[in-house]
């Protein structure tokens, strides 16, 4: 008979706010009476939190009951007998426990927290990370804000004033708005400028609902990250469609957050504290790091258990300030100054901290933990740390998250430009419209095609070829359009989630033979027709065009190889490999165009296109530049 499988004890993912898959109701790795008595009571305590809401957080429960039990040291650890995360197996009975990326083998004889190496000694209580010390210096933290309340110029950061009528506040909300959005993933110094244009070109909300999304992604250009301008012109469309939002943004954060598009609990909490007086808290990444520091809270980043606790102490705070109008938005604003500024990710400030007497991390670098507690904390997971008598630093918190490997792709972008004549100014380039959804969605680019990895130059110029079947041309006259055609060489370009590498050619065309007699004829030739694949518009621009069209920062970096640099149309040193050279349009019957063929196939430089039967020249007309 086979023996049970071993009990699995959910560990919480720091990348992942899902719960953790259902715990396993083996009864572990021998017999229920073979194993050792703290084993099975951990075993025991595993099946009772089965069913725990917070099902991610609950290996901290059973850690540090079985921990306390044995030495009264809460999550302290054994460090002669501690095995890392993922450092290899100890040669015994084991059980196991399984996170959603790993499963550590800890040993039947050993001690719970052994899986996670040697840590601090932290015995404290869920009580321990009370508010009440901070709410202590909540005046001491609003006067240090009105010092640098202005510091850094932020045009949007204006006091509150109750005698404003709600429709002023409600543009005071929309300011913000704008701000807050462009915050999101840029830096304040960049967002000044931009902000400024943009409400220079839309006062107003009214104004901005009347934009089209070409307009606002052209004003977004070189933020990055464009679903956030679409949202503010589905949000602002949203607002002046129905006449029960009086033409402004709501002053309830929840409606503010369950009907206006790209707006989440932070953005909702910070308009309608900062704009409408509302006393409501706001936590985002400089206020989340802040509050773990400030009531050293050592959980996964992302567990529903940590984020639950951090707004409810933002919500304490809050509630916790005086009867004065105003000042949660200034409070909300001071936090965030505070983590900014100060109490920086990788090297705060803490003798520059208004709130540094009353930080329980600061506490614990300077005296040690806190006191033994009678009770566990169900939040917190052990400090990794071979000094087990104290924590290094405060950069201890928040606990790291373990960073997800970006993943690699590769592209060709093939750019391809029109020359009326070899060396006519009269030029155009094409570009491609991309998908409304998803990387890049609605910007500009040149033909571009994912490429499997890896590819041969050869794949690269049969796949280049295959991206001019956008033009309306019969199988294989595109080749004698091709006035030049190189490989350029590779770039690469990271998005926050990919490491891209895009395979740059670059193909000029030119008029055949045929056009050219009827250009001299008086008949003005024209690039081919660019056709409209998967509903997706395909334009032919000119240089004005191409300079104001919306781009991605990596199509400019593909530019850069070629032109020298975005604006630049003047190519500079030609790339390595020439790989098609003009062809002229053979006049004799078809047995003249299968000879070069024939000859072309020896000389290597065959591909599809040029295989396809070729078939007459078919003159297409263009009544205007398609965009």
């Amino acid at each position: 008979m086979s023996s049970p499988s071993p009990s699995i004890i959910s560990v919480p993912d720091s990348e992942s706010s899902d719960f953790a898959p259902p715990l396993s109701s083996g009864s572990g790795s021998g017999s229920a009476g073979s194993r050792s008595p703290r084993v099975r009571r951990v075993t025991a305590q595993t099946n009772k939190i089965k069913n725990s809401a917070n099902a991610k957080t609950s290996i901290a429960v059973v850690a540090a009951a079985a921990v306390r039990r044995k030495t009264g040291h809460g999550s302290g650890t054994t460090p002669a007998r501690s095995q890392a995360i993922g450092r290899g197996a100890r040669s015994v009975k084991k059980e196991k426990v399984a996170t959603n990326d790993q499963a550590v083998e800890v040993g039947a004889l050993g001690d719970l927290e052994d899986a996670v190496g040697p840590s601090v000694r932290r015995p404290h209580s869920r009580a321990y990370h009370a508010v009440d010390q901070v709410a202590e210096l909540q005046g001491a933290l609003l006067d240090w804000f009105e010092d640098v309340r202005e510091k850094r110029g932020m045009p949007w950061r204006k006091r509150y004033d109750p005698s404003l009528s709600m429709e002023e506040k409600g543009q005071r909300a929309y300011e913000i708005w704008v701000s807050e959005v462009m915050l999101q993933q840029t830096q304040v110094a960049t967002v000044i400028a931009y902000w400024q244009r943009w409400i220079a070109k839309w006062p107003t909300i009214a104004d901005l609902a009347k934009a089209d999304v070409e307009e606002v992604n052209a004003a977004w250009r070189g933020l990055g990250y464009y679903r956030r301008a679409r949202s503010l012109l589905a949000g602002a469309k949203t607002v002046m469609s129905s006449s029960k939002y009086s033409g402004r943004l709501p002053d309830d954060p929840a409606v503010l957050e369950k009907e206006i598009d790209g707006v989440g609990r932070y953005t909702a909490g910070a308009i309608c504290s900062m704009a409408y007086g509302v006393r409501t808290p706001i936590v985002d990444g400089n206020i989340h790091r802040l509050l773990t520091r400030l009531l050293a809270v050592h959980a996964p980043q992302t567990a529903p258990g940590t984020i639950k606790f951090l707004w409810q102490a933002a919500e304490e705070l809050v509630q916790r300030l005086e009867d004065v109008d105003g000042v949660a938005g200034d409070w909300n604003q001071a936090l965030m100054e505070l983590g900014s500024q100060v109490c920086k990710p990788a090297a705060p400030e803490c003798a520059a901290c208004p709130l540094q007497n009353r930080c329980k991390g600061y506490a614990e670098v300077m005296s040690g933990p806190p006191p033994a507690a009678s009770d566990g904390c169900d939040l917190c997971l052990p400090i990794p740390s071979e000094e087990t008598q104290r924590i290094p630093s405060v950069t201890v918190f928040p606990m790291r998250k373990e960073k997800k490997a970006s993943r690699e792709e590769e592209e060709l972008v093939c750019v391809v430009e029109w020359q009326a004549e070899q060396g006519s100014e009269d030029r155009k380039w094409l570009f491609v419209k991309r998908p409304e959804r998803g990387l890049l969605a609605g910007l500009f680019e040149p033909p571009t095609i994912a490429l499997p990895a890896p590819t041969t130059e050869d794949q690269r110029l049969v796949t280049s070829l295959d991206l001019l079947d956008i033009l309306d041309l019969p199988p294989g006259e595109i080749v004698y359009h091709i006035n030049d055609h190189r490989e350029i060489g590779k770039i690469q370009h990271i998005f926050s989630h990919i490491n891209m590498t895009y395979h740059i050619h670059h193909v000029v065309l030119a008029p055949n033979q045929g056009a050219l007699e009827a250009a001299a004829a008086g008949t003005r030739d024209r690039p081919p027709t660019p056709l409209q694949r998967d509903g997706r518009l395909a334009v032919w621009l000119d240089r004005e065009r191409v300079e104001h069209t919306n781009i991605g920062t990596g199509v400019k970096k593909v530019w850069a190889e070629i032109y020298g640099s975005w604006g630049n149309f003047t190519p500079r040193e030609k790339g390595k490999t020439k790989l098609v050279e003009r062809k002229s349009k053979p006049k004799s019957k078809r047995s003249a165009g299968a000879a070069k063929m024939e000859a072309d196939a020896k000389n290597g430089k065959i591909v599809k296109k040029i295989m396809m039967p070729m078939m007459p020249v078919r003159k297409v007309e263009v009544g205007g530049d398609q965009g």
